[in-house]
């Protein structure tokens, strides 16, 4: 028990630190300007594992890795497991122009708990991971020139802000029918404030800065279902297959939208509340996963989200029901990537052979057009990959991770980011139930 609070310690402390370090990047540093439209970046983390394969996740079962997207993979719980992760980001946009926009910022990625109810057949997760994240600034220079309020040339400074976004804490049950088939389900719940700031700034020291704010908060709950079919000797004596999916409900987000006009967001000049929904549709995540042997693991997702049939009271970026703007599409996402274990179940290996190599990469149609005026998306293209370092005890791991790519195009007046990703995340696993025989 000194262990385990030992290890709640560290848990609590990371993601204190990584919270801490989101909020203090807010408003400071921003991301990309992509995370304007909708309900901003859309955001897939399953796993430490499955981020270095290219998001793969669906089908990959593990004693190690408890992956959130399929609950059907929760049934393989054997023991109490924890992992939290946080992530640094380094983005780079630039336009058609040439000019380039840089920004560092870190934030808390996933943070896990799992029991086994059932040791390998029962298992419950409790999971927290964001959703999306709205994070951008752009600006626009102007002036103006009025003779009549003697007027000369005034120059101005209009300042796009957005910041927040959506979280999704996730608690639910994997049950395994049998040898070769699991099925499992949880309960979601969406929750968090996007907020939009547009400021006005003159070079003129004498006029104040105009504020107009769009504050937005949004919580609904919905629920996922998922399963798992796995064959063992398919192929060779020690091999293993697996197919899995999950459906998560479209949720119904209710909320409260908050605007704001004035010099200051001490005095306000008008404050308008209003309250309305917002219908987040269905997610279909789909993989397939196969181990030749201990040491090698290769598996692939494809993930699929009609946001075409998107419904808001509320305007977003790119989408606004008082004016029939609608600029957002459907989402697909296909990923993939290998596991390489040198030392596969032998723990009396050398420690660089008992490190497992990773290596994968992702493509992610966007759902949003960015106001391209053709049905097709802004496209994300990445490489992933990383090492899994063991611990002293045989039950931890230390995952370092990385992402490389780029998103979106200089064409039509929009941005190319390029972005690489750094993750770190801890794997805990502790037996806490033994059953005590008598005699």
């Amino acid at each position: 028990m000194r262990l385990l609070s030992l290890s709640l310690l560290l848990l609590v402390g990371l993601s204190t630190f990584a919270s801490s370090s989101a909020q203090a990047q807010s408003n400071r540093n921003y991301g990309t300007a992509y995370s304007r439209f909708g309900v901003g970046e859309r955001l897939s983390f399953a796993s430490s594992q499955a981020q270095m394969m290219g998001g793969a996740s669906a089908a990959v079962r593990s004693a190690t890795y408890n992956g959130i997207d399929n609950p059907a993979l929760w049934s393989d719980l054997v023991l109490t497991q924890f992992s939290v992760s946080a992530q640094l980001q380094g983005l780079e946009s630039e336009n058609a122009a040439g000019e380039q926009a840089q920004l560092t910022s870190g934030t808390l990625e996933g943070l896990q708990f799992g029991v086994p109810l059932l040791s390998g057949r029962l298992g419950m997760t409790l999971a927290l991971r964001p959703f999306s994240r709205v994070n951008y600034l752009a600006t626009r220079d102007g002036f103006v020139s009025d003779p009549d309020f003697d007027v000369d040339s005034l120059t101005y400074r209009v300042n796009f802000e957005g910041d927040g976004g959506l979280q999704q804490a996730r608690l639910g049950l994997g049950y395994r029918l049998g040898e070769n088939v699991a099925i499992g389900a949880s309960v979601d719940v969406l929750f968090g404030t996007i907020d939009y700031l547009q400021r006005t700034t003159f070079d003129n020291a004498t006029i104040a800065e105009s504020r107009g704010t769009r504050s937005t908060t949004l919580s609904g709950v919905s629920g996922t279902v998922g399963a798992v079919v796995s064959k063992v000797g398919l192929l060779g004596e020690e091999d293993a297959f697996s197919v899995g999916a999950a459906l998560s409900l479209p949720t119904r987000l209710r909320g409260e939208r908050t605007q704001t006009i004035g010099f200051s967001l001490d005095q306000d000049t008008l404050n308008v509340s209003g309250r309305g929904s917002v219908t987040v549709p269905l997610q279909v995540v789909a993989g397939l996963s196969y181990a030749p042997d201990a040491r090698w693991l290769l598996a692939a997702d494809l993930r699929y989200e009609p946001w075409s049939g998107f419904e808001s009271d509320f305007a977003f970026g790119g989408f606004d029901p008082s004016t029939g703007e609608d600029q957002l599409r459907d989402r697909l996402r296909v990923g993939g990537g290998f596991q390489f274990l040198p030392a596969g179940t032998d723990r009396s290996r050398a420690y660089f052979a008992r490190t497992a190599y990773r290596l994968g990469g992702y493509y992610d149609r966007a759902y949003y057009d960015a106001g391209l005026g053709t049905p097709d998306a802004v496209t994300t293209l990445a490489l992933t990959g990383g090492l899994s370092l063991p611990a002293v005890l045989p039950t931890a791991r230390f995952d370092l991770g990385f992402e490389i790519g780029t998103r979106g195009t200089t064409e039509r007046g929009l941005v190319r980011d390029l972005f690489i990703k750094g993750t770190a995340t801890i794997n805990f696993g502790e037996r806490w139930f033994r059953q005590r025989r008598l005699g």
